[in-house]
Order: C-alpha cells, then structure tokens, then sequence
C-alpha cells in the first residue's frame, strides 16, 4: 500500500517512508495501549484469539497489530503464538532495567497532539495545551509523568554530579519537580539539605509514595499548584528548573526566572535543565522544538536567551554544562 514504486531511480523513495513510520508508530503505539506486552510478559507466547481475549479485542485487529509489531521486532512470531521479543524485554515490563512503556502511552498521545499541528501553525499555537487536555483526560498526564521519571533516571546521576550547591546549602525548591527523582537524589547526596518539591495535582499524583517508599519524607515535601504566579518563598539555596522553559513564552520564562531569583538567597542558584538550542541546526533539537510548538505554541531556547533571563534577574556567573545526553545544565548564582 505504501510502496508506491520498484523503479531503481527511485529506490528508498522518502514519501513511502514517511508513510510506513506512520503506520510504524501507531501500530507499536496501540500495541501498548492494549496492553499487548504487558500480557504477554504475564502470561508467555499467545495465539491471535488468546490475546485479543486477554485484550478485549477482536482477533483480526490483534494479529493486524502484532504482525507489524513483529516485523519491527518487538514482538516474536513462533508456531503461530505472539511473545514479546527482544526489544521489548530490553525496554518495556518489570524484566528490564527500564520499562519505557509510559513513553509509548505518552506517544500515544502525541500522535492526537500532531494530527492537530497545522491548525496550531495557522494559529501560532494548538487549540488546547497539554495542560488542558489533560483536565478531561488525567491519565495521559500521569502517563507523561511516568515516562518523565523514566527517562530522568538515565541522566539523574550525572546531573547531580554536575550540580554545585551553594556552600552550607539547606533549601531546595524544585519547581515543576513532578515525579521527585532530581529532589530525592540530591537530598541523598546532600544530607543537610531539604526540598520542596512544587507541580500540578496530577503530576504529583504518584510522588507522595515514592517518597514515603525513599525514606525521605521528613525532608522532601510537596506544594501543589502552578508556580506560573505568585510568591515562590523565600531564602532558598536552589532553585530547580529542570525541563520547565520550552514549555512557556520568553514572557512568561522571563517573570518565572525573576520570581525564583528573588526566591533565592544571596549566593544561592539557580538551576536550568534544558534541551538548549545550538547554533546550528540539531535533528533532535528541532524535532523536539516543533512537538513543544504543537503542544503548547513554545519551542526550544537558545543559551544566550536562557542566559539573558537569568542576567535579567541580577543573577552571575552564567554557564552551561553540558550532559552526556541531549540536555544541558544552565546555572546563575545572585
């Protein structure tokens, strides 16, 4: 169906590739929001009809999703029964280090916000942002919290390397800090240190527990509600902005950064976790850019604007340490 050429001179032709990812990604995509892997990690190799029972699904569509599935190969296909493959005991179940399968129900999701991205480009932003999407439909916002605290735990160890406390540091405020890894790891590290960590309901939904099951509920504590306004507190040491700024305005980055500047101490920092535009164009970057542009009309920033912000606010010292990963630390001490 999308192979729409064997000519030699048109070999690996772009649009039947465009085309097969699509169908690519929504098939792996709907694979997890059945639950496909998940059953079969439970319960080992199934046939078509076993698994669209488990499922809740018809036999047709389940062996139309698998077959795809297995192609790309995370599923495998033996004597006619489906079991996860390769791939998908590497990143998805309780088997592996990391279970990536809230990434795929974030992706899911996606999928909904970008179906909708030329209206938000004709409107220089989407008819609704994640935030209020998520009003009507909280579990996509806990799924995206859960892939959120799965992909920090990659790079969790290296930013509290990287990340200098002020001397004789006490307070930490952890804004948008949702799932708590970056605050439980640096209290760990630092046991003079207390945080407070300050999100959404919905993005804290799971981080109570978690912190409860750390041990470190006498010196992690949660503030639910937006820090878009408002009084942030006060004779902090740290402030956290960890993958915060491409989600808002410069406007809005620019107050943000003056409230936590005046949160801050003398001497204290403020800390910037961001996938920084460079100055040369970056596939990942602009990819990321352009799904930050369809989920709520913001888009990546660059070092000179991140630390103009900062600047701005009468904090010095600026510069930016970059991670083994995509993302960079910015910090500014007042």
């Amino acid at each position: 169906m999308f192979q729409t050429t064997t000519d030699e001179q048109l070999t690996g032709n772009p649009i039947d590739e465009v085309i097969g990812g699509t169908i690519h990604y929504a098939a792996l995509t709907t694979a997890a929001k059945l639950g496909l892997f998940t059953i079969l990690e439970e319960r080992g190799p199934l046939g078509a009809e076993e698994l669209a029972e488990a499922a809740g699904a018809t036999a047709d569509g389940i062996r139309a999703v698998a077959d795809v599935v297995t192609v790309l190969g995370w599923l495998a296909l033996e004597d006619g029964r489906y079991r996860n493959g390769p791939l998908a005991e590497r990143w998805l179940g309780g088997q592996g280090e990391y279970d990536f399968t809230p990434a795929l129900l974030w992706a899911y999701e996606l999928i909904n916000v970008m179906w909708e991205l030329p209206q938000a480009v004709r409107d220089g932003k989407p008819a609704q942002s994640l935030w209020e999407r998520w009003e009507n439909n909280p579990d996509a916002g806990r799924d995206f919290s859960e892939y959120m605290k799965i992909k920090s735990r990659l790079t969790v160890d290296s930013i509290v390397d990287a990340v200098e406390l002020p001397e004789g540091a006490r307070r930490l405020l952890d804004l948008g800090g949702s799932h708590g890894l970056h605050s439980m790891a640096m209290c760990r590290r630092h046991p003079r240190l207390t945080a407070t960590i300050m999100d959404l309901d919905e993005a804290l939904a799971n981080t109570g527990s978690a912190i409860e099951k750390a041990g470190l509920a006498d010196r992690v504590s949660l503030r639910r509600g937006s820090f878009l306004s408002g009084d942030l507190g006060s004779d902090y040491d740290v402030v956290f902005l960890f993958e915060i700024v491409h989600n808002h305005t410069d406007e809005e980055n620019r107050d943000l950064i003056a409230r936590a500047a005046k949160a801050l101490r003398p001497g204290g920092r403020i800390v910037i976790l961001e996938d920084v535009r460079g100055a040369e164009l970056d596939a990942h970057n602009a990819a990321f850019s352009l799904a930050m542009f369809a989920c709520s009309g913001d888009r990546t920033y660059s070092f000179p604007e991140i630390s103009g912000w900062l600047t701005d606010a009468g904090l010095g010292g600026v510069e930016q340490i970059r991670l083994p990963s995509s993302v960079s630390l910015v910090i500014g001490t007042k």
